[in-house]
């Protein structure tokens, strides 16, 4: 408590903003994780109702039970497949936002970091309000090309670039590059099958991945997934806050790191 006394309370801006950054990732994980709760209540009552021979059917909440009723199994089935895509793509997009807003975040500290050579469109300058503005803007525009790499690229980017120091474990890091994998596939190709020329030169299809599933994203994965990029965003979060802010001692740096190992809710859909 004394040790606590002893801390500067005023927080700058520059503080506050690496805060929020970090604010609008928990944010999001809160309500992925209230999503995933959710789901998972939701799909316990229509198995258990459908395991339980459809009791109710006659009572006061009958027209409520005749929706889950009519539920079919393979509806049921792309319920639960559409699910944990969107919700590793959701999870997966929280991890993208943090890791663009922290290299705006650094490059507007450090803009010297975006290199002697760095074009900044002419429409730019004219339209810019400040230097600070156009400043800005260049950053954005430069965090816009690194967003383009994979998400290891783009961690590696900021330990080469901003000397941070990046502890990841192995399964955060081996993480970091297989679910972003899955991620991309599943938005970017839900197709059945391939499209090809044959050996008679002829275009022919052959079926390439299972029907019901194309991509498989289980439950587990999703819950994996999340928790690694949390282990990740903390990860650079403590890099920043110790050696680009200076402030690891900060209460309010404190309170944020309190808050992330206390938001532990029951995780995955069979809790």
């Amino acid at each position: 408590m004394d040790s606590d006394r002893n801390q500067p309370t005023e927080i700058d801006s520059t503080l506050k903003a690496y805060l929020d950054i970090g604010e609008s990732f928990v944010r999001g994980l809160y309500r992925f994780w209230g999503a995933e709760a959710a789901s998972a209540r939701l799909m316990c009552a229509l198995i258990e109702f459908h395991a339980s021979g459809r009791k109710g059917l006659d009572g006061p909440a009958a027209t409520i039970l005749q929706h889950l009723g009519r539920i079919e199994q393979s509806s049921y089935d792309s319920m639960v497949y559409v699910m944990n895509i969107s919700h590793l793509v959701y999870a997966t997009t929280l991890l993208d936002t943090f890791l663009s807003d922290t290299l705006l975040f650094l490059y507007l500290l450090y803009p010297h970091a975006m290199g002697r050579n760095a074009q900044v469109p002419l429409r730019t300058v004219i339209n810019a309000s400040s230097r600070n503005d156009a400043l800005t803007q260049a950053a954005i525009s430069k965090t816009r090309e690194i967003s383009y790499l994979p998400f290891p690229a783009r961690v590696d980017f900021m330990r080469e670039t901003f000397g941070l120091k990046i502890d990841l474990t192995p399964t955060a890091a081996e993480a970091l590059n297989h679910y972003p994998s899955i991620r991309n596939t599943a938005v970017h190709d839900q197709g059945l099958y391939e499209i090809r020329l044959d050996e008679n030169g002829s275009v022919a299809s052959k079926r390439k991945t299972c029907i019901r599933h194309p991509t498989l994203v289980t439950e587990d994965d999703v819950s994996k997934a999340a928790k690694a990029y949390e282990n990740v965003v903390m990860a650079i979060a403590q890099g920043v806050f110790v050696q680009v802010l200076k402030h690891p001692d900060h209460p309010a740096v404190q309170h944020f790191l309190r808050r992330h190992n206390a938001s532990s809710p029951a995780r995955g859909r069979n809790q």
